[in-house]
């Protein structure tokens, strides 16, 4: 079957098709005219592939475990192993960001406790009056 044909019976975008070919996870055969014609198997492959994506493994996770996909060797105690072990890592990342949560919830209550600098009445900031002598700096200029 064509590519279009195998995204429209698989839910997967041509594009993705391409990219996993390109990666070695599938494989397509080539006609005399260059066109990809894929097996009917790659439509089992690529369900699987987008599932495992959806669990949130990287491809190169799901390179490691597709061969023994492909030849119906793997498991469902391989696969529980491996969503454990993809929940625990998930644990790990949420831990870690309500770490940086709370870190940044005590950076607001620092922030909020500082009081803002008075302003002038005019609303605008304060500056030196002119002709003032601060650090022994004269505010006429001098020529020569």
């Amino acid at each position: 079957m064509q590519i279009s044909e195998l995204a429209s019976l698989s839910g997967v975008s041509v594009h993705a098709i391409r990219h996993y070919e390109s990666l070695g996870l599938i494989a397509a055969a080539r006609r005399p005219s260059g066109y990809r014609e894929f097996d009917d198997s790659v439509i089992r492959e690529l369900r699987f592939i987008a599932m495992s994506r959806q669990c949130g493994f990287s491809l190169a996770q799901i390179a490691e475990v597709l061969p023994a996909y492909r030849r119906k060797t793997l498991t469902a105690a391989q696969m529980i192993a491996r969503l454990e072990e993809r929940i625990a890592e998930l644990d790990a990342e949420i831990a870690q960001r309500r770490a940086l949560r709370k870190h940044l919830v005590s950076h607001i209550a620092w922030f909020g406790e500082r009081e803002p600098q008075p302003a002038s009445k005019s609303g605008f900031p304060r500056v030196r009056a002119r002709g003032s002598d601060e650090a022994g700096l004269s505010g006429r200029s001098r020529r020569k």
